[in-house]
């Protein structure tokens, strides 16, 4: 196989991101990984990693086989594999996982079920307003960074 089509085929190198800023309403299904750093009110269901960066919130459920949350979630997360809750992880609902390492400072508020012979139920479908504030994305971004534009597709952390 040639080193292209090797690149090509390794699922870290395809990823939908949902950047910073962005606004999505409505469930998303992939079989590829999905990596949140804005807002999404639904449903995320991937067959690889979802990863819910820091500044990423989700009003909705998630489900995928490794799941990372560094920022917020308003709803049940289904993990197949591993979940990692980060130092400032907010999770407000039901957890099931088959395997979890939770950093000092992670909030969980809800039901926690975790275990190799754990079983994951079916997602229900969430309610798009189960969001966790008013969204406004006419931000002033002029503060940050005036004349330099920043691509995070080569920091992505598999």
């Amino acid at each position: 196989m040639s080193r292209k089509a090797e690149a090509t085929n390794n699922p870290s190198t395809l990823i939908t991101q949902i950047r910073e800023g962005s606004v999505i309403s409505g469930n998303m299904k992939s079989e590829h990984s999905i990596r949140v750093d804005g807002f999404v009110t639904g449903d995320l269901i991937s067959g690889e990693k979802i990863i819910v960066g820091s500044h990423g919130e989700i009003g909705g459920n998630l489900s995928g086989s490794d799941i990372t949350i560094e920022g917020y979630v308003n709803g049940d997360v289904l993990s197949n594999g591993h979940l990692h809750l980060a130092q400032n992880a907010r999770i407000y609902g039901k957890i099931y996982a088959k395997k979890i390492s939770v950093e000092n400072g992670a909030e969980m508020n809800g039901k926690v079920t975790v275990g190799e012979q754990v079983e994951m139920p079916e997602l229900s479908s969430s309610s798009p307003s189960r969001s966790s504030k008013d969204i406004n994305i006419n931000r002033n971004r002029s503060s940050s960074m005036p004349n330099e534009q920043k691509d995070n597709y080569g920091t992505v952390a598999w």
